[in-house]
């Protein structure tokens, strides 16, 4: 029998090559990774700049951003060396999903609330959501939750200022313009406080809303009034009374101002302030 002439096209001697590997090389290479220990593999998160996706068009650009959101959502929950890496992981991928699509406004929750318990993660939680802010200047959410932090902190004046930005944006509630009164009283800035209610005065439309307004501002000026007073008890006896009913006792005062509350006021020796028993726990 004659020989033929055997004729093996290119593509058949790819499939060739692509069927030997597949039989000898990738087993190899599979045992040999087995034998690394996974105690020396250490997890690597690529982090990418938001920045690089400003640039993204067209019908992928939304895609991406939901891609990145789902991925910040999984991350809350994965695990990392340490609370700080957590918070960066995911922050950057509400980033790059917020650059892309400005409307995910839960990203701003989720990457500047929900994690961030130290005061180092607070900070990062406000620097994230004052740098991301520009992309929806009129959401009322973005201050509010920045206040919040800042109440997070301590530093009630601050938080007073977002909560106070917040307040006026469209869409804020109501009561919004009136609850940062509790934040001046926790600074022991009761003028501060009085001038901003003797504002609301004046642009308070909602009668409800006007009625709370006047008790808060009447709630304060009795503080005012008690301060001012135990000042002038410093000034003539060298020291702050022990109690504010010493305060009518040196005829001072002729009573002590009702609260407006009804839970009463005292002196709170420790601050060297008026406080007042009304529990603030639930405001």
């Amino acid at each position: 029998m004659a020989d033929k002439f055997v004729y093996f096209s290119k593509q058949r001697i790819l499939i060739g090559l692509v069927f030997a590997a597949c039989i000898f090389i990738i087993p190899g290479m599979s045992s040999a990774l087995q034998k690394i220990s996974l105690l020396d593999v250490k997890k690597q998160e690529l982090i990418l700049p938001a920045e690089y996706f400003e640039f993204i068009h067209g019908g992928f650009k939304g895609a991406f951003a939901d891609g990145f959101y789902i991925k910040g959502i999984l991350s809350l929950t994965d695990k990392f060396e340490n609370s700080l890496e957590r918070l960066e992981i995911v922050q950057n991928n509400f980033a790059c999903a917020l650059t892309m699509d400005h409307n995910l406004i839960q990203a701003y929750f989720f990457a500047g609330i929900v994690l961030g318990r130290t005061e180092e993660g607070i900070n990062k939680n406000i620097d994230f959501l004052k740098k991301y802010k520009k992309f929806n200047l009129k959401e009322w959410r973005i201050p509010y939750w920045i206040g919040y932090n800042y109440y997070q902190k301590g530093a009630y004046l601050e938080a007073a200022k977002y909560y106070n930005e917040a307040a006026f944006l469209p869409g804020a509630p109501d009561y919004l313009k009136s609850n940062q009164i509790m934040l001046y009283y926790n600074a022991n800035r009761a003028v501060s406080g009085i001038v901003y209610l003797k504002g609301l005065l004046i642009s308070v439309k909602d009668k409800k809303q006007l009625e709370w307004v006047k008790v808060k501002l009447e709630w304060l000026e009795g503080i005012n009034l008690l301060e001012q007073k135990a000042g002038e008890f410093k000034e003539f006896f060298g020291r702050y009374p022990d109690s504010l009913e010493e305060l009518v006792e040196k005829k001072l005062l002729l009573q002590i101002p009702d609260d407006p509350f009804g839970t009463g006021y005292y002196w709170d020796a420790d601050k060297a302030a008026v406080r007042s028993r009304f529990n603030f726990s639930g405001y």
